[in-house]
Parts: C-alpha cells; sequence; structure tokens
C-alpha cells in the first residue's frame, strides 16, 4: 500500500505542533516584560515544547504499526512536518525580536561603531 497518504498526515500534524509551540513561545516572549510572565510561563515553554514534539513522534513510532502505512514514512512525514515550519516560525521570532529584520541590525552596529 502507498504510504504516502501516511506520511502527509503526519506532516500536516507536525505542522501543527510546530505553530502551537510558536504561540506558545510567541506568548511567553510577549509577557517576558512583566513580572509574573517571566517567572510562570517562560521557565515552562521549552518543557511543553519539548513534550509537544516528542509525544508526537512517539506517537507516530508506536501507534504506526496501527496503521496501515509504513512506520518510516510516518516517522519521516513526523520529522519534516516539525522541522520545515520550525524553520519558518523561528524566522518570524527572529524577525520580530529584532523589530524588521537583519538589515536594521546591521544599521544597529554601524551606528554604535561610528
Amino acid at each position: 500500500m502507498n504510504s504516502l497518504p501516511g506520511a502527509v498526515i503526519a506532516a500536516l500534524l507536525g505542522a501543527g505542533i510546530a505553530f502551537v509551540n510558536y504561540r506558545l513561545t510567541k506568548k511567553a516572549a510577549s509577557s517576558a516584560g512583566s513580572a509574573a510572565g517571566a517567572s510562570g510561563l517562560f521557565g515552562l515553554v521549552p518543557v511543553i515544547r519539548m513534550v509537544l514534539s516528542v509525544g508526537l513522534l512517539a506517537a507516530a513510532y508506536f501507534l504506526g504499526p496501527l496503521t496501515p502505512w509504513d512506520r518510516v514514512w510516518i516517522l519521516a512525514g513526523a520529522v519534516v512536518g516539525l522541522t520545515v515550519p520550525l524553520f519558518i516560525f523561528t524566522f518570524l521570532l527572529v524577525k520580530q525580536v529584532n523589530g524588521g529584520g537583519a538589515d536594521q541590525t546591521e544599521t544597529k552596529g554601524r551606528d554604535r561603531n561610528g
């Protein structure tokens, strides 16, 4: 049987988890300025992100034999679904934190050095 549908479903689930991780990180970064946000949510975000990511991979591994698709394709789809959106969302977060991207950072660096 063709395992591509299983890989696509796992990739979509991985992209969903990556989006949830992005929203959690963005929320924690925006609330890091307040004392309550820094002590509460910001410290738990890495743990929550890791549990979600590892949970998807564990589910793909252990539930793979129960599906009609090959486990390797499901795992590969989950990995791609987690990784590719992660790069995009990390770029968006860095752009947001820098206030506009690398061009503005280079200009700031030149202004400081004269």
